[in-house]
């Protein structure tokens, strides 16, 4: 053998021992929490919230744990509604958290349809449904369902990438450091994201920054708008339909809600000059819930977005490191104190009727949100002024 044909041969087997090394290690670590080999506190019981889709890694969980209570939604579901809350573990053994930040209904009704292909079937739905998918939503061509037949494959693609790729390494180097950090942004194994790294920058920088940001962020949202000329033809809604369809053939129970947008978001669709088109969303969510129960389907509609004290919540001042808000995280995320009350008035286990209404398509009507919100702001300077500094950030003053 030439030296140099010896010295390929020894890189080969080398290099394949190192492959060999890593993935052994991934599998060990397993810091998506796909594995679930062995479980060692100070070493990876705590898994970290990776910079990659969440979406795929809760799918792979799920298919795991195989709930059989379901929360769906996006960011505010994923980081204010909490499945271990015994609300939802006396009615249910396996809770879990299927939302995904930045997902739209129709990605998580995938996510519905292959669990229910594997052959894990939940008794309830909790499901989030979200005003801001339809900012700039257009109306389809089609309004029939399209199931994905790839979530399968991208499952075991998954899997593969998180035991041989250097990204699942740099992760589980950061589920040794999680172990020690409190403020490590992480993700349980429910499903459930505690948001813990929020608690860092607020103890950093005070919950004024946090609230700021996320006020000019949905400012720039709003404003740009362009509001669909159909909603029922928009993909939410053929998502929405195809979820209750499924809930009536697979006998789920489902309790559908609007989420408690913070006066932040509230005074914003005011100022944007969209409270018609709120009422016109509620009306429509309203008439699609009643259509499908009046079909057979177990499912109410529950509207959150409304002017109460704790909507109302008002923002530490800049400079303030020492006060901690109890409802939100800043305008755009409840916390999961919130997310008990929805949860408990939902399922009927001690909720105040002040917070929260089911909402029948007659009760849209007599909706008084338009003028709460104008009293509101009317009422309270400090929400006024923060308004008018995200405007003014967003360029829309």
């Amino acid at each position: 053998m030439t030296p140099r044909r010896h010295f390929a041969r020894l890189w080969m087997v080398t290099l394949t021992l190192s492959l060999a090394a890593v993935a052994l290690f991934n599998a060990f670590i397993d810091p998506w929490g796909l594995h679930g080999l062995v479980r060692i506190d100070g070493v990876n019981a705590v898994k970290i919230r990776p910079e990659r889709a969440i979406g795929e890694l809760k799918l792979a969980r799920a298919l795991r744990h195989q709930p059989d209570a379901l929360i769906l939604g996006n960011s505010r579901a994923d980081i204010g509604l909490d499945p271990a809350h015994d609300t939802l573990t006396t009615l249910a053994q396996r809770p879990f958290n299927l939302a995904e930040p930045g997902a739209a209904l129709t990605a998580q009704v995938h996510q519905l349809e292959a669990l229910l292909e594997a052959g894990h079937r939940p008794r309830l739905l909790l499901v989030g449904l979200e005003l801001f998918d339809l900012l700039n939503a257009e109306p389809l061509r089609r309004t029939h369902w399209r199931p994905r037949d790839d979530l399968q494959a991208q499952q075991r693609a998954t899997r593969l990438q998180s035991v041989i790729t250097l990204s699942a390494l740099g992760d589980s180097l950061l589920t040794l450091r999680a172990q020690r950090d409190p403020y490590a942004a992480t993700l349980r194994d429910d499903g459930f994201n505690p948001l813990r790294d929020y608690d860092g920058m607020a103890a950093r920088e005070g919950y004024a920054p946090l609230f700021r940001q996320r006020a000019a962020e949905n400012a720039r949202r709003i404003g740009a708008h362009r509001w669909p000329s159909r909603l029922d033809a928009t993909a939410d809604f053929i998502a929405l339909r195809r979820l209750l369809e499924l809930a009536d053939q697979h006998d789920m129970r489902v309790e559908c809600f609007t989420y408690p947008y913070h006066a932040h978001i509230l005074g914003t669709l005011r100022r944007a000059g969209l409270m018609d088109e709120v009422a016109a969303w509620k009306q429509a969510l309203a008439d699609t819930v009643y259509a499908a129960a009046a079909q057979g389907a177990n499912v109410r509609l529950w509207d959150f977005v409304a002017v109460t004290p704790e909507t109302a919540e008002a923002v530490p001042p800049p400079g303030d490191r020492r006060s901690v808000t109890r409802w939100y995280w800043e305008g755009g995320h409840f916390k999961a104190v919130l997310g008990h009350r929805m949860l408990e008035r939902m399922l009927g286990t001690g909720g105040t009727e002040d917070f929260g209404r089911p909402l029948p398509p007659e009760a849209v009507a007599t909706d008084t949100l338009a003028r709460d919100v104008e009293a509101l702001l009317a009422a309270r300077a400090d929400l006024a002024a923060d308004l008018d500094h995200a405007f003014a950030t967003a360029g829309l003053d």
